[in-house]
């Protein structure tokens, strides 16, 4: 009885130690081109409006304080298309303004403010708004191998008359979420929204009593939620793979995504709302290793055990406090914590519709899949040598890379 428990332990450790070194050599191979790696997250842009009536005109003036990342901007790098800033071209160039300091950071904004400026679109009915820059601030004390947040203040004297305000940037710039600002106001009459890169906003009235629509509200968070899988979530894209390769057969499958999805709505859920604060220096190493452990289970083991369906629930939960980092920079509630600008209706619609479009992305992800190995394969002895088992090693080898460069980098 005790040999056959060590030489279960035995092969057990020599899977173990294959993936480990399956992942050192995929560390070998991309060590040459390490940068420091960083998330693409929306800017925020509040926008406040002041109005006065002189002479059966009305005079105002329209104010925004834009909170992103400047150094995206200065590197001329396309917030559109790229998940995150390591794979921009020009990441050399990034990397040389993040160093800059918070003096020089400001001063190079400032030589660029004029190619800023045509990148904003900003009207009032018909007619064309002229920003001016109001300052810069720059986060100061921060670790570098984090991005900084920078809050530029533009403003633009508004027409002589009550026509609604639209706003906008270019789309090289990325998402935007547009907030309208006014103490004085009911919050669930306030303008908040989403913008898509090189989306424009919905007229918004110089007295702000104009709210998103639910259908927007639905639509852009389904579609935030989704491209927070594809293209940008390569390691939730990793996870569910894993998940798919233990098994071609749709039923085991089918329960271990439900579990997961499970798990990480709960989460996403609490940690939306403020019960569970966990930084994501601390989550995203985490989330890592659940790729590289989810790539060992697969190698090493063959059927379905309680030991997996925990583990599989409990990194679900990782998973969705990851999601809930994703969308803390976007919600913003003041009756919620760590919510800000929404009202509660919208925050819970906003909420669910992301959750929604992160399913989808899921099953964007394993459908395909599916057909292509489930359909064809039929769960054959060849697909678990031929297939399964080289896919978990090449997952549990990313998953590697990125536990060590999030740990390096956090």
């Amino acid at each position: 009885m005790l040999l056959i428990q060590f030489r279960t332990f035995t092969a057990n450790c020599k899977a173990f130690l294959s993936l480990l070194s399956f992942g050192l050599f995929g560390l070998l191979i991309l060590a040459s081109g390490q940068t420091v790696a960083h998330e693409i997250r929306p800017a925020v842009a509040d926008l406040s409006i002041t109005s006065t009536t002189a002479q059966d005109q009305t005079l105002g003036r329209l104010a925004i304080v834009i909170d992103f990342n400047v150094e995206m901007f200065l590197a001329d790098l396309d917030a559109s298309v790229l998940s995150n800033t390591d794979d921009a071209q020009q990441g050399n160039d990034y990397d040389a303004y993040r160093r800059l300091s918070v003096a020089d950071l400001s001063l190079q904004f400032r030589k660029q403010w004029p190619r800023f400026a045509a990148s904003l679109v900003g009207r009032a009915g018909k007619e064309t708004l002229a920003f001016q820059l109001g300052g810069i601030e720059v986060e100061n004390n921060v670790d570098l191998s984090l991005p900084r947040s920078s809050k530029v203040s533009i403003y633009a004297s508004l027409p002589h008359n009550n026509n609604p305000i639209e706003f906008g940037w270019d789309a090289k710039l990325g998402p935007l979420v547009l907030r309208q600002q006014d103490v004085a106001a009911n919050l669930d009459e306030l303008y908040t929204a989403f913008l898509a890169p090189g989306s424009i906003s919905a007229p918004i009235p110089r007295q702000g009593q104009a709210a998103q629509s639910k259908q927007a509200i639905i639509t852009d968070y389904i579609k935030n939620g989704f491209i927070h899988i594809i293209p940008k979530g390569l390691d939730h894209i990793l996870f569910v793979l894993g998940l798919f390769f233990y098994s071609a057969r749709w039923q085991p499958l089918l329960g271990q995504v439900t579990l997961f999805t499970l798990a990480h709505s709960l989460t996403l859920f609490l940690a939306s709302t403020g019960y569970i604060v966990v930084s994501p220096t601390v989550i995203e190493p985490m989330i890592a290793a659940s790729i590289i452990y989810i790539a060992y289970e697969n190698i090493r083991r063959q059927r379905m055990n309680a030991i997996r369906i925990l583990v599989i629930f409990v990194f679900g939960l990782l998973h969705g406090l990851g999601f809930a980092s994703v969308l803390s920079d976007i919600m913003i509630d003041d009756s919620i914590p760590n919510a800000g600008g929404f009202a509660s209706g919208q925050f819970i619609l906003s909420l669910i519709s992301f959750n929604i479009g992160v399913e989808l992305g899921q099953l964007a992800v394993l459908a395909p899949a599916f057909l292509l190995f489930g359909v064809i394969a039929n769960n054959a002895l060849w697909y678990r040598k031929l297939v399964a088992l080289p896919a978990s090693y090449l997952i549990g080898a990313t998953g590697t890379w990125m536990l060590f460069t999030r740990v390096i980098n956090g």
